[in-house]
């Protein structure tokens, strides 16, 4: 007889997705979201397009720990991203300039597609 309650876990999908990223931390970016993004699709019937925005998410939450620079989600559009640094300024990226990071990352080999059948998502690995 086993005395101990079990207590479910929170099945959100971030924390599933965080989950399964932590499993597959020391992969690259693009393995660890193809194992991310298969996961949520096979084992937790999510939509493909969900589970991409899902595990990238994850990922980026995952990847921020311990930074004390942060994207200003009040100060950004579709248009411009911004970034406070750990002292608070603000670096500015446009589409524009967030095209041109793409095309450097693509010219050294560094921008990778996550699921080559579909073309997408799209990472930058370091």
């Amino acid at each position: 007889m086993n005395n101990v309650t079990s207590i479910a876990q929170h099945q959100d999908p971030h924390n599933i997705a965080a989950a399964r990223l932590f499993r597959d931390r020391w992969e690259n970016r693009a393995n660890a979201l193809a194992n991310c993004i298969e996961h949520l699709v096979v084992d937790h019937e999510m939509t493909e397009e969900n589970a991409e925005l899902v595990a990238i998410q994850a990922y980026a939450d995952l990847e921020a720990t311990n930074q004390t620079a942060r994207i200003d989600i009040d100060a950004c559009t579709s248009h411009v991203v911004v970034l406070r640094t750990e002292g608070g300024r603000p670096v500015v990226f446009t589409v524009t300039d967030l095209m041109r990071v793409l095309e450097q990352a693509r010219q050294d080999d560094r921008a990778v597609v996550v699921d080559r059948d579909r073309r997408r998502p799209v990472v930058l690995e370091h």
